[in-house]
């Protein structure tokens, strides 16, 4: 179909400049999203597990993450300290009509918490490229949840990001051998 204005108004659309993104899990990968968010001139608030010294963001205990992002994106391992860390009683914390993102694993979050989150309208939207189990079960609560995205988590995928982490492997490797790792 022709647009005839050639723009997009069909959905809801929001700025980003000024808007709050949390980011739960400050390692490699949540630094570099802290760091696109500065590109859009976001305000970055983090919470680690790890204290860290990084004037760039602001660092802040969990219920202040839930209650301040309008974004909310976690970028965590999945350990015993965040299994299920994401549930019914953590999104009733988060903003109404905050999104969340997570890039980390899927046992992170409780997937039907994050339905009822959804579906009621207490947050806007969803983005997640990991799921409890992959792939997808039937009766995997996400879905048919409103206004949710999910992808396949591949950011491996490209022959050239393979080939960058064999390298890494065999660096490590090596310096094991020689002693210096």
């Amino acid at each position: 179909i022709r647009s005839r204005l050639f723009c997009f108004f069909s959905r809801p659309t929001e700025e980003l400049a000024g808007k709050t993104l949390g980011i739960f899990g400050y390692g490699a990968i949540g630094k570099r999203v802290a760091a696109i968010a500065k590109a859009f001139e976001m305000r970055v608030i983090v919470t680690t597990r790890t204290p860290q010294i990084d004037a760039s963001v602001e660092f802040v205990d969990f219920d202040t993450l839930l209650r301040e992002s309008d974004y909310l994106s976690v970028n965590c391992p999945l350990n015993e300290s965040t299994k299920e860390k994401f549930n019914s009683d953590a999104f009733s914390k988060m903003k109404k009509g905050a999104y969340f993102i997570n890039t980390a694993r899927g046992g992170v979050i409780v997937e039907s918490a994050l339905a009822d989150a959804l579906n009621s309208g207490k947050l806007a939207g969803a983005a997640i490229d990991v799921l409890t189990y992959e792939p997808m079960r039937a009766d995997c609560p996400l879905l048919n949840a409103k206004n949710i995205t999910i992808t396949p988590h591949v950011a491996w995928a490209p022959l050239q990001t393979r080939l960058r982490l064999l390298s890494i492997v065999i660096s490590n490797v090596k310096a094991f051998i020689d002693g210096t790792p």
